[in-house]
């Protein structure tokens, strides 16, 4: 039994280790998962009159400059700066489908140059009262959107003299 748990462990690790060695040179991954925040979505007529929970996972390529990380926050992608960025798009105007949440969502981490691929993941938290979560996965990368740039008020903004 004890081998059967190790060797599955191992599987896992195994199986790790070679999605980290699939990232190609010059990118590394940044993830922001588990976010909940309330949204305003849906078709429904009940869901228009007040935000309902969604659950956000994103993963990033993220384009590393330079052969090896500063410890300038300048210098790379913040989660505070996404975060913030979750959070204009989800309360910023209703949307009715998930599917273009995430299309949003994807855009928004695309509008920042050294992000080069985003996967986003979209779940709707309450509508089934907790006996399923529906949802999307998509994947959109930088020449998949050419020329579609976010405005101003819409882009992640860099860090400045904020601290944390």
């Amino acid at each position: 039994m004890l081998e059967t748990i190790l060797s599955a462990q191992c599987a896992r690790g195994a199986a790790a280790d070679s999605h980290v060695a699939a990232i190609p040179a010059g990118l590394y991954e940044m993830f922001l998962e588990n976010v909940v925040l309330p949204c305003r979505i849906g078709v429904f007529d009940h869901e228009r009159d007040e935000p309902q929970r969604v659950r956000i996972d994103l993963l990033l390529h993220v384009r590393q400059d330079g052969a090896q990380f500063s410890d300038d926050i300048g210098a790379v992608l913040s989660y505070d700066d996404l975060l913030s960025g979750l959070k204009r798009v989800l309360l910023d105007e209703h949307t009715n489908l998930v599917e273009m949440l995430a299309e949003k969502i994807a855009r928004l981490c695309l509008a920042h140059d050294q992000v080069q691929s985003a996967r986003v993941s979209v779940a709707k938290l309450d509508i089934y009262d907790g006996v399923a979560v529906p949802g999307i996965r998509l994947e959109r990368t930088r020449d998949q959107m050419p020329g579609q740039s976010l405005p101003a008020s819409r882009r992640l903004m860099p860090m400045t003299d904020r601290r944390i």
